[in-house]
This record gives C-alpha cells, structure tokens and sequence, in this order.
C-alpha cells in the first residue's frame, strides 16, 4: 500500500457519489480500462537435471495484487433527501430499512502491491528393481512474503485491514512409489 490517495468521496446533495443514477457522468467511472501492470502475469518454471538422479526445480510466479476499492453503504435515509423516494428495495413498506452500495473509486485502477513467490523443489530416484522411490523436498515461498492478498473494501475504519495475507514459509517432505 505505498503512496495510496486519501479518499475524500464526492458529495452531491449530502449524498456520496457512486455509479448509480445519482452519480454525475464523471469520466472516472465512465471509460475503465484495466492498466498493464493489474492484468500481466509472469510465470518461469525451471527443471534441471543433477548427477546421482537428482533433480532441482523451481518456480517463479508474479502475479497482480488484488484491486484497491472504496465501498460506502449508504441508508434509505441518507438517500431519500436526494432521489426523492424510498430505495425500490423497500417496496412500500413503512418503515424503510434498505441500502445501497456505492464506489467511492473508479474500479481497477489502484492495485496492491504485486504477489511474487518462489518455490523450489529437490528430489531423488530410488531405484529397485523395476520399482522405484522418489524422495522430494519442497520448499514454498522461499523468500516468506507476507503480501496482501484480501483486504477489507468497506469505506470506514476498517477500511484497507488486511483480511488474508500470503502463507508462510513452507517445508515439505513426500515420496512417490512407481511399479
């Protein structure tokens, strides 16, 4: 979350802004294009052989962060001064407890920081007779990142908490039995 903008939502008629039919036709919400850097994947996997049936591997993944959103759920009673009417989610009843979410950010156009891990495996052919074992040991997230990868959307104080970050380091021992 480097260098992110305060968010300051638009008001019209003390109604904050979304792209419902109270928003103006502001360009931000208008034309979304997904910038470069929010739709590339770059992905390497490399396998190589070694003396005494070794065999190295790893992988190499950098992904895009997950989009940054601003959502505000405003009430029936923070809209009706502007529309003029109740919510159509409240359907005439009396007492009108309906709400609405509204992007306080033009969509996909500010991202976290991108996801980047590495993954490297070790493994081994033991041969016997016509069967064999192969040992491997793996290592994931060599580097252990603790990258973003879900944060909260809800416009307020909890506003951009991590909800999910990036496992930990990982090591893991396994074998295979071929016949």
């Amino acid at each position: 979350m480097n260098n992110l903008p305060q968010v300051q939502p638009l008001l019209i008629q003390g109604v904050a802004a979304s792209t419902t039919i109270v928003t103006p036709r502001l360009p931000e919400f208008c034309h979304i294009a997904t910038p470069w850097n929010g739709a590339t994947q770059v992905k390497f996997a490399v396998v190589y052989p070694l003396p005494w049936d070794l065999q190295t591997s790893a992988i190499y993944q950098n992904l895009a962060g997950s989009a940054l959103r601003a959502t505000y759920v405003a009430t029936n009673a923070e809209i009706l001064p502007s529309l003029g009417r109740n919510l159509g989610s409240c359907r005439g009843a009396a007492t009108c407890n309906g709400t609405v979410s509204i992007d306080l950010l033009p969509p996909n156009t500010l991202y976290e920081d991108r996801i980047q891990q590495i993954d490297i495996r070790v493994s081994r052919l033991f041969r016997m007779g016509k069967a064999g074992v192969r040992g491997n040991f793996d290592i994931y997230n060599v580097f252990n990142a603790n990258t973003i990868l879900n944060l909260n959307t809800g416009y307020g104080s909890q506003w951009l908490q991590p909800i999910q970050i990036m496992g930990g380091q990982l090591f893991k021992f396994g074998a295979q039995l071929t016949f």
